[in-house]
């Protein structure tokens, strides 16, 4: 029904731009695996970050904002 776009950051750096998770995993209730190397964590704690970048659909079929993730696996 809607649309999610959204940036993924880790420790402050983009590393996808206008992900649309739905369109890569080639629909919804499948698995997909990303995978980013050489990031520095300096103070123990890693920060992954997903935001919505005002792209997409925010209020269909409801107001919502957000990616849905299942799961992240560090």
């Amino acid at each position: 029904v809607g649309r999610r776009y959204f940036d993924i950051f880790i420790q402050g750096d983009r590393k996808l731009k206008d992900f649309n998770i739905r369109e890569e995993a080639n629909g919804s209730l499948r698995a997909l695996t990303r995978s980013f190397t050489a990031v520095n964590v300096s103070n123990g704690v890693l920060d992954i970050h997903l935001l919505w970048m005002g792209k997409g659909t925010c209020c269909a079929p409801f107001r919502s904002f957000g990616p849905l993730i299942s799961a992240i696996q560090v």
